[in-house]
């Protein structure tokens, strides 16, 4: 067992960096704990077996948007098996305790809102399907006013050359009527 204590400079607080050394850590399945300086850099203590530490080393000089790693001076002794896990050292004023307890209950809000889709969803096909149930009646009814106008005109246009033929005739008679 061999202890790793490094000194990690350039741009590595507040972008995630400890974060990120927590993960490369456990994934060598490291111990120790990772914390901010307030001199601006980062310390790491890490045990563990030397080449694995060695790969770590190597790992955490990360450099992408939010981080730079410039430099790392580190010191390799005997290992002391002095911790279970490897964990971030969270100051009292710091964010990250706030940014996890956030990211908790994003976590949650997102999984509500899944479920509240579902549900909607579920809703969106019964009001659908009672749609369609509607729309079919319409439809029924609509056949339904068709019939019954054809068959107001049918009975309007019988009555009305009835009618017309009674004009007709009263017409032929006034006209003989009028005739000397």
């Amino acid at each position: 067992m061999r202890k790793l204590v490094a000194h990690v400079s350039g741009k590595v607080q507040m972008a995630g960096y400890r974060s990120k050394v927590v993960i490369i850590a456990k994934a060598f399945d490291l111990k120790g704990y990772v914390r901010n300086l307030q001199d601006g850099r980062v310390k790491i203590f890490a045990e563990g077996s030397e080449a694995d530490l060695e790969r770590f080393l190597k790992a955490i000089k990360i450099e992408n948007t939010l981080i730079k790693v410039e430099d790392i001076e580190a010191e390799f002794s005997e290992g002391l098996e002095a911790y279970d896990d490897f964990f971030k050292v969270v100051g009292e004023h710091e964010t990250d305790a706030r940014l996890d307890v956030a990211a908790e209950h994003l976590k949650e809000l997102i999984a509500a809102v899944r479920e509240g889709f579902k549900e909607t969803n579920s809703k969106l096909s019964e009001i659908s399907g009672k749609q369609d149930e509607m729309t079919d009646k319409v439809d029924e009814a609509g056949e339904d006013i068709v019939s019954e106008v054809q068959g107001l005109r049918s009975d309007l246009k019988g009555r009305m050359e009835e009618r017309l033929q009674r004009i007709e005739g009263d017409v032929v008679d006034i006209k003989a009527r009028m005739r000397p």
